[in-house]
Formats: structure tokens, sequence, C-alpha cells
């Protein structure tokens, strides 16, 4: 006499019955239809309602139900012919449990028959719903588990062989359709994900050209500023030598006197206009060096991605901690990596390295070095001045509006910036900053 369970239980290859092995052309044609309502559905539930409201009465069907695989268990996903309170209990399946979990452990196809006449404790949800045969098999792509499609029905206590490879066919293409919905789900989700970046791309880029705008207009006004003073002041001396001549006459001394208080009120506004733009806001806190190059690192590659070659930092533990205008020391440390991605974007084993030490107790030195073609002595000192300067360490022109902006930033500082030779070929730009304050430091 054969084992109850081991009758139960089959593999879905060849089936006992024998009263139906001919193919049968009803079956291929709810294929074709499945198969195109499988190709082109965005949702794999509500297309296997609609297959099954298909092919149910053909079959003789009363109930499917879909588990997906979330990696621990199967979780029920699209079902039929099941009251809401059997949807509840059955929710949720462990591995190795009941058919489907069985199925989901062995990862082959399986056929109960007989199941109200078992005891079988593994056959408790199929008795719960009242049917007679089931049919679950895993739903595989390139061996790995993407969940399992059962199929039941009531008054009939077996399936025959052209049932069981229809089932099966049916169960490959909802296999197919299934992961390329899940491929589909995941691409779509990297465009959103691509169009964030991009847009937050934009806004960075906004937000460095207005800030970069804004210090163009500091720095401009400061060197207007610096060089006007100088002339209105030996105006102002020439005026005064002027109305102090023993050969003038009183209407000359008059008029040079005029002159003379008004290029003193000239130079008085120029004066205030220096004041104001030094101050410009500056919001000095001590703050962290790594955490400020790492932010300017992330500007320049967010606006620029290919620009940048690889970066090495290196922040001694002694100057990690400086007192600082955030925003703008970020804009100078982007500026110049910027610079520096430009300088050696197409030199072989391109390389920036930026590093901080505190040589000296009561400043910050930073350095950004790359191994690009270098600047030439000679053209050190004009790197800083507007419409002089370059504005990277390449052998091409440029304004030099940003090494110009860098200087006024730093400057606003009380710090400095330099170009310095740099052993073994390249450019490193240098500047300090204060450092912190102990007491504040250890705050």
């Amino acid at each position: 006499m054969l084992n109850r369970r081991s009758a139960l239980f089959r593999s879905s290859g060849p089936a006992t019955d024998t009263a139906e092995d001919a193919p049968s052309y009803r079956f291929l044609e709810l294929l074709a239809v499945s198969a195109s309502d499988l190709l082109q559905a965005e949702d794999l539930a509500p297309a296997l309602d609609r297959i099954f409201g298909l092919i149910r009465s053909e079959v003789e069907l009363d109930v499917f139900f879909h588990y997906a695989f979330d990696g621990n268990g199967l979780d029920l996903d699209a079902w039929a012919g099941i009251t809401p309170e059997q949807v509840v209990d059955w929710s949720h399946v462990p591995i190795g449990i009941a058919i489907c979990g069985g199925v989901a452990e062995s990862l082959t196809p399986m056929i109960a028959r007989d199941i109200q006449q078992s005891d079988d404790p593994r056959l408790s949800y199929a008795r719960g719903m009242g049917l007679d045969a089931c049919f679950c098999t895993p739903l595989l792509h390139n061996n790995v588990l993407l969940g399992t499609l059962a199929f039941g029905r009531r008054g009939r206590a077996t399936f025959t062989d052209a049932e069981i490879q229809f089932l099966q066919t049916l169960a490959s293409y909802v296999t197919l359709a299934k992961h390329r919905i899940g491929v589909d789900q995941e691409l779509r989700a990297r465009l959103q994900e691509r169009d964030r970046m991009l847009a937050e791309r934009v806004t960075i880029e906004r937000q460095m050209l207005e800030l970069t705008r804004a210090s163009a207009l500091g720095s401009i006004a400061a060197t207007v500023a610096h060089e006007l003073n100088q002339p209105l002041s030996a105006a102002a001396n020439y005026m005064a030598a002027l109305r102090l001549s023993p050969v003038s006459d009183e209407r000359t001394r008059d008029l040079t006197g005029a002159a003379e208080q008004q290029l003193q009120r000239a130079g008085e506004i120029i004066r205030r206009i220096r004041r104001m733009v030094r101050q410009n806001d500056l919001v000095l806190e001590n703050r962290s060096v790594t955490g400020c190059i790492e932010e300017a690192l992330n500007l320049v590659r967010a606006a620029a991605p290919l620009l940048m070659p690889p970066v090495t930092i290196h922040v001694a533990a002694e100057a990690n901690c400086a007192r600082f205008d955030n925003v703008q020391i970020v804009q100078v440390l982007a500026n110049l990596l910027r610079n520096a991605g430009e300088a050696c974007h197409h030199h072989a084993d391109a390389a920036i390295r930026v590093t901080a030490e505190r040589q000296d107790p009561e400043e910050v030195t930073i350095r950004v070095i790359d191994n690009g073609p270098g600047v030439p002595a000679e053209q050190r000192h004009l790197l800083f001045q507007p419409g002089l300067g370059k504005g990277s360490s390449d052998s091409g022109g440029g304004l030099g509006l940003g090494l110009a902006i860098s200087h006024h930033l730093i400057e606003g500082h009380g710090g400095r910036i330099w170009a310095e030779e740099t052993p073994g070929g390249g450019a490193t730009f240098a500047f300090t900053i204060p450092a912190a304050r102990e007491a504040d430091a250890g705050a």
C-alpha cells in the first residue's frame, strides 16, 4: 500500500491521469491571450485577476493565490476565491510551511490530491479553503526565487497532464512578467533618482553662481576702493600744496580748498566702502576643517562630476578645528579644487591632494596640490589680481576673478593666500585661516 503522504505530493512531471493526453488547442489560445496581457502589464496582481477570470471555467479552477518572496517568507500578493478572513489568516507563510512554503523551500512544483481525505498538517490551509486538489509551482528566474503561484479546485481530486502542462507554462509566463515588472520599477526608481540629482545639481550650481556673483561684486568694490584711495590722497595733497603756495591768490586758495574738501570726502566714502566690503556678514565659528573640505569637494563633483580626478585628504589632528566662515571657505576651496581639476584633467595619473596642518599656533594652513603643468614663477605674483591673474594652474590665460575673490575672502579672515613651488611638478595653492581658540575648541 502506498504511503499517503507520498501519494499526495508529487512532482509536476508525468501525471497518472491519461484520459486527456492530447494537446488542447483551447489551452494554446488561452496561453496566447494570457501572454499578451502579461506582456503589457505594469502591475502583476490585476493581470493575474484578469487571467484567472479567463481560465477558471476552462480549467475548472476555484481559487488561485500568488505569494511574493520577500527574502524571509512569502507574502500574499494576489488571490481569488478565498474569503477576506482567509486572506488575513494566510497573508504570510513561512518557508517550509504548507504547500507554498514547501515549494519555496524545495524549489520544485508540487501537486496535492484528495486533500479533504488527508490528515497531513501541511494541507491545513488547503483544507480550510475547501480544496480537493491543488497545484503549486515556484516562480524562478535564473535560479532566484521570486515567489510561488498556486491553483486549486473543488469537486475534482486531481489534475490531468494537459492541465498541469498548461498551468506550468502559464506560471513560466508569470515569472517572466514578474521579473520584467521588477526591472521596470527599479529602472523608474533610478531614473527618478537621476532626475532628483540633476535638479539638485542645478540648484547647487545656481547657489554657487549667486554666491560667486555676490563675492565678485565685493571683490571688485574692494579692488576699486583700494586703487582709488591712493590717487585721491595724492590729488588732495596736490590741492593742499597749491592752496598753501605763496603764489596762489585768494580765489585760487578758495577753489583749491573746496576741491580738497571734496577729495577728502571721496576718500572717506571709499574707506567706508572698504569697511563695508571687508565685513561682508562674516560669521566666524569653530568648525571642522575636514568637513569643510569634503563639502567643497562634493559641490565641485556635483557641478562637474567628470572633471575631478581622485582626491586625497590629509588633515593633521591639531589642524582639524579652525575658526572661519564656513560658506566663504567652502567657496575658496571649491574654486581651488575646480582650478586644480581643470589643470590636471588631461594629465596622466591625474591626482589632487588637500592637506591641512598647523605650522603656527595662531593659524591653520590648507594646501590644494595638483600634478598638472604648474604655474611659472614669474606669473605667481599676478595670480590674485583681477584681470591679470589666471583662473587655474594650467598654461592658458584667464581673468583670474575666482582667485581674486578667494584672495578677498581669505583677507577678510585675516589670513594669506599664495601659490608656491611644488616639488615634482604641478601647482600648490595655500592659504591660512585662524586656528580655533583653545577655550572654545575644548568647550
